[in-house]
């Protein structure tokens, strides 16, 4: 497999496999771009969002990925394969954590039909569990792999090879216009933007509020500051703070509402828009309110910023009901995806 990377093409297949490289960046943006127009037209990825992936831990391109290459010499055809980060014991009641390796694999419209995308996903589910029986984990492994409910062919694809909805995605927006009345925050606690003295409170604030998620393994400083770049935009974030900055009092961050600006993807969407990346409260201030406070902050922030609407996804099934909470907010759903786990 590594001598000859990828699916066995089949005679005649105008493909040629290889491994990734980090250099197909390029070819790989274009890829994406064009199956893009046909998979998820409201929205693109960056050449500079793949180049940084390439980079990503625990991911060596060239024994985690493969790419096909048309006589023309165009990448038509890639796949992936990234191992997780250990996760913490502390998850959702009753559901046990994973070690989880997550597929990615994309297949130009031009040549789809031909079996390629079915080979990639055995290669994908093999080179998965070599990298699930590597990490010697404490937790049982999976591989998992999303998709949009509207993509009917890839859907069918995951299914006829054994995968299992874990997990429901909806995608929701609303106007910026019009928010929600102001709130009060409870004594000692009060908004502030995200700022760099704040960043590393932020993230370590993250990783407590999504300890009990599914799915979620903590953020590393590493991972943290690769995230926190590109499309990120912390002026539009909202964070509710407490403590005065002292030793004594040491600033602790209790919500956040983190946002990303996709700019590429205003022409197509019908103008600027502002994404809801991340929303969360620390598990000691539950109860308060603080999440419908920092997006409603949020939501101000767009409307000053001159953005038309918000966007957000959200766990179908989240514990916290972060999803009743947003609808109360305005937010209606727009479109649907499902999070595929097999054990290989």
């Amino acid at each position: 497999m590594h001598s000859r990377p990828g699916p066995v093409a089949t005679p005649g297949e105008p493909i040629v496999w290889r491994a990734m490289r980090r250099s197909d960046a390029g070819g790989l943006h274009w890829l994406l771009a064009e199956a893009g127009q046909v998979d998820d037209p409201a929205h693109s990825v960056s050449r500079r969002e793949v180049a940084r992936g390439m980079r990503a831990p625990r991911f060596s391109p060239r024994v985690d990925g493969v790419v096909g290459v048309a006589r023309s010499g165009a990448i038509v055809a890639a796949a992936s394969a990234r191992l997780g980060a250990e996760p913490e014991r502390s998850t959702l009641a009753g559901v046990e954590p994973h070690r989880e390796v997550a597929l990615d694999a994309t297949v130009h419209p031009a040549w789809r039909g031909r079996g390629v995308g079915r080979r990639l996903l055995a290669w994908q589910v093999a080179r998965g569990g070599r990298l699930l029986e590597g990490a010697r984990s404490a937790f049982p492994g999976r591989v998992v792999v999303g998709a949009r409910e509207a993509n009917v062919q890839t859907v069918a694809l995951l299914e006829a090879a054994g995968f299992h909805r874990a997990r429901s995605w909806l995608t929701l927006d609303r106007s910026a216009a019009c928010p929600p009345p102001h709130r009060g925050l409870p004594a000692g606690m009060r908004l502030e933007r995200l700022r760099l003295g704040l960043s590393e409170a932020t993230r370590v604030a993250l990783n407590d509020a999504f300890r009990d998620h599914w799915g979620f393994a903590p953020l590393s400083r590493t991972e943290w500051r690769r995230d926190s770049s590109g499309d990120f935009a912390p002026k539009l974030s909202r964070l509710v703070v407490s403590g005065r900055g002292t030793r004594q009092s040491p600033i602790r961050v209790e919500a956040f509402a983190l946002t990303e600006l996709p700019r590429r993807d205003w022409v197509r969407t019908g103008g600027p828009f502002g994404y809801i990346e991340t929303v969360g409260v620390v598990r000691g201030s539950r109860g308060l309110g603080l999440s419908t406070i920092v997006v409603a902050e949020a939501l101000r922030a767009y409307g000053r910023a001159g953005l038309l609407r918000a966007e957000l996804d959200v766990d179908a099934t989240n514990p916290s009901g972060a999803l009743g909470m947003y609808e109360r907010l305005g937010f209606r759903e727009r479109d649907r995806a499902v999070t595929y786990a097999l054990t290989p």
